[in-house]
């Protein structure tokens, strides 16, 4: 009997420990949430969330936007029920949670794992705090960790799973071949080998996430952001792949804190002494799971997966690349500990000193990952550096009563995306020459522009809007005292002459210039067409 009141009292000594750390996540990852000011990728995709009449409509218009639909469709389904843009964040932050409390409760990690996951910047702000597609891509990776069963996994449910993964973001297709691509070294490997039989449920997976693969071409492809994508044109196609081969940890540079990233941009020596620890941290993570063969080759692939997806289509930020940490995680707990069984996989064995430090690589980098979470907790928690200032604008326009009507149009163009989620102002796209708050990354809009016809296309709005037009400058102009060409965005050109400048300025008022900020380029002047 004592035994027994022992033990329970253990579990539930656990349980106490477990719920507080869920608690203080939760903790952090609201605050995060709520304080963070929301920067245009998360309102686009709310804007593109509430275009068209319908469902239909909507999935109609998104199409080429270049993600797949379903977070546009939880979107949609959560704003019909609340009718407010904070559905933004609701939903964001709900994901998170059941993602965190499937990490901290259901999965079965060694503690130091867990606890490291659940602080990463990813866990924390990147797939909480900031309103994107990507935490959905956690939540269904956890899913299916849950649901995959030894021996006797249900192929119509993981393949629904895999679907839905697909179906996240494009970068999450690559994590669905992971995951097919462990059930079937897991099942080659296997001794004594299986029966043909035990390979039909990995073969109905594979066609039900093959239909949902599918899916998020069709409506990803053919792209109206042409621009966003990686020229390639006169590049040697076999020297992108070789070098995604021979050079993968060089695409994961963001897995460290933004101080020694400071430090790899100041000085090439850094750059390439962290580059080549990178190298080692990221390689020696894979060799933690050399007792687990289909786990390496599995977690192998998904690292040369995203790769090639960040050469051949498009770059990839830290919320692409923590993908990869997701999936390492996922098949910890896949492996975490190894059943016996008839498809045990050959070379399970006790740990040997290679497999120690490749744990040990993995523990620093998710180490990296907690010290990146801190940055921000301070970042956003206790400095005035938002991520935009799209919310000190629109605080700023509806503090006068003048602007209540006023047309917004800026430069680059994407700075008005993020301003629907505070304010009603219409927004002028310059270089498409149209009103709108969505922006198309397109080779057809006007891909150079000087300060002389800013200023021409806003006094035609003024004119035929009769409406006041502020516009919003990311240039301080006051600093620019010699002809400059910019570069903006992917393609964008915009031409700053001192006679354009003065011109400029002798027709608008600076009514506000805005501070900086941190993880993107969101602030600006605003000008007030005279």
């Amino acid at each position: 009997m004592a035994v027994i009141v022992s033990d329970i009292d253990e579990r539930r000594s656990t349980v106490l420990r477990k719920a507080s750390i869920f608690l203080l996540w939760f903790a952090l990852a609201s605050a995060l949430c709520w304080f963070e000011a929301v920067w245009r990728d998360e309102v686009r995709a709310l804007s593109l969330a509430l275009q068209g009449e319908s469902f239909i409509d909507m999935l109609r218009q998104m199409h080429g936007e270049g993600h797949p639909a379903l977070w546009y469709i939880l979107l949609r389904a959560a704003h019909v029920v609340v009718g407010s843009p904070v559905v933004l964040k609701i939903v964001a932050l709900t994901v998170a949670t059941v993602s965190a409390y499937l990490l901290v409760f259901r999965l079965k990690l060694p503690l130091r794992i867990m606890l490291l996951s659940l602080f990463c910047s990813f866990s924390v702000f990147d797939y909480a705090a900031m309103s994107r597609n990507y935490g959905i891509s956690m939540l269904v990776v956890f899913l299916i960790v849950l649901n995959w069963e030894k021996g006797l996994r249900n192929g119509i449910l993981l393949g629904l799973l895999f679907a839905l993964l697909a179906n996240t973001n494009v970068h999450s297709v690559v994590l669905v071949g992971g995951f097919l691509a462990y059930w079937f070294f897991d099942l080659v490997l296997a001794r004594p080998r299986p029966p043909l039989s035990a390979y039909r449920a990995l073969v109905t997976a594979a066609a039900i996430a093959a239909v949902g693969i599918v899916l998020c071409v069709m409506t990803v492809y053919p792209t109206f952001n042409d621009a966003g994508q990686n020229d390639l044109a006169g590049k040697n196609f076999a020297l992108f792949v070789l070098s995604a081969f021979t050079a993968a940890s060089s695409y994961f540079m963001a897995f460290y804190p933004d101080r020694i990233l400071e430090l790899v941009v100041a000085d090439p020596l850094f750059a390439r002494i962290f580059a080549l620890l990178m190298a080692v941290l990221i390689y020696g993570s894979l060799l933690g799971l050399a007792n687990r063969r289909p786990a390496m080759f599995a977690a192998a692939l998904v690292l040369l997966g995203l790769s090639l997806l960040f050469t051949l289509v498009y770059p990839g930020s830290y919320r692409h690349q923590a993908l990869w940490l997701v999936f390492m995680i996922a098949i910890t707990a896949l492996t975490q500990p190894p059943r016996a069984g008839p498809a045990d996989v050959a070379g399970t064995e006790t740990a040997g000193v290679g497999v120690k430090i490749g744990r040990l690589c993995f523990i620093i980098l998710l180490a990296l990952q907690v010290a990146s979470g801190i940055e921000r907790v301070h970042q956003f928690l206790f400095t005035d550096m938002p991520l935009s200032r799209a919310r000190d604008l629109g605080s700023f326009i509806q503090s006068r009563p003048d602007l209540k009507d006023a047309i917004i149009m800026a430069d680059p163009d994407y700075l008005v995306e993020a301003l629907p989620y505070y304010i009603s102002n219409r927004t002028y796209l310059l270089r498409e020459e149209r009103f709108g708050a969505i922006v198309h990354y397109t080779s057809k809009a006007r891909l150079s522009l000087s300060l002389a016809d800013i200023l021409q296309t806003a006094r035609q709005l003024q004119q035929s809007e009769h409406a006041p037009v502020v516009v919003l400058l990311s240039q301080r102009l006051d600093r620019i005292a010699a002809p400059v060409s910019l570069r903006e965005s992917y393609n964008w050109l915009l031409s700053l002459m001192p006679e354009d400048i003065s011109a400029f300025r002798s027709e608008t008022t600076l009514v506000k210039r805005f501070g900086p900020v941190a993880g993107s380029d969101e602030t600006f002047d605003a000008y007030l067409l005279k």
